[in-house]
């Protein structure tokens, strides 16, 4: 498996790891005031809600061996799972765009990659994804999904058309009632997109491959 070997990459990912497991009063006061009213992600705006350093990891090693360069995320939040992905461009010559809705935590994310020594591979759009990610380029080798679910089924449709043959999928939360839609399309077009369950740990990992 291969390994992240920046030690200022490491070291910034083991602090966020630290601070983003250590939230779990944080995400509930966030989500409680869903109980009175429609969730919004401002209500998230001091969580992480971050993938995990086992899924970084994998994701890190599957971008390195594939030698995805053009990589392209859904939601960045404080910058943790940006930070795996941009290191993996780092090592294969690539980029990374990711877009954040919230400007204070894109503030942060920014900061984050400094520290991480990848700021160089990564741009960061802040803004809604529906219209940020409208100017994505062609030929994604890569594209992290971990953001509001419900958006997930209308991203995919608007960055289709720029999936590179081979192109993998990371989608996390798929077992959110949110996800439901975006899975129901992936396994409704078996010519198109080739899916398998990662996990049911965390709201549940599917990895799909455009082919």
């Amino acid at each position: 498996m291969y390994k992240i070997s920046n030690k200022a990459t490491i070291k910034t990912l083991d602090r966020l790891h630290k601070e983003s497991s250590s939230e779990k009063l944080t995400i509930i006061k966030g989500a409680l005031k869903g109980f009175f009213r429609k969730l919004r992600p401002s209500d998230m705006e001091d969580a992480y809600i971050a993938i995990s350093k086992d899924q970084g990891e994998y994701i890190y090693d599957l971008l390195i061996r594939e030698k995805a360069k053009n990589i392209v995320e859904f939601r960045t939040s404080f910058g943790i799972s940006s930070i795996y992905l941009g290191a993996a461009a780092k090592e294969n010559n690539g980029h990374v765009i990711t877009t954040e809705l919230l400007a204070s935590k894109a503030s942060i994310a920014l900061q984050n990659f400094k520290d991480a020594d990848v700021s160089s591979e990564i741009d960061l759009i802040v803004g809604d994804a529906i219209e940020t990610l409208q100017n994505a380029p062609k030929n994604i080798d890569f594209l992290l999904l971990d953001g509001w679910n419900n958006l997930y089924l209308p991203l995919i449709k608007i960055l289709e058309p720029k999936l590179k043959k081979g192109a993998y999928i990371y989608t996390d939360n798929i077992n959110f009632s949110g996800s439901k839609s975006f899975i129901e399309y992936i396994k409704s077009h078996p010519k198109k997109y080739k899916t398998e369950r990662l996990s049911e740990s965390k709201g549940g990992v599917e990895l799909t491959q455009f082919v």
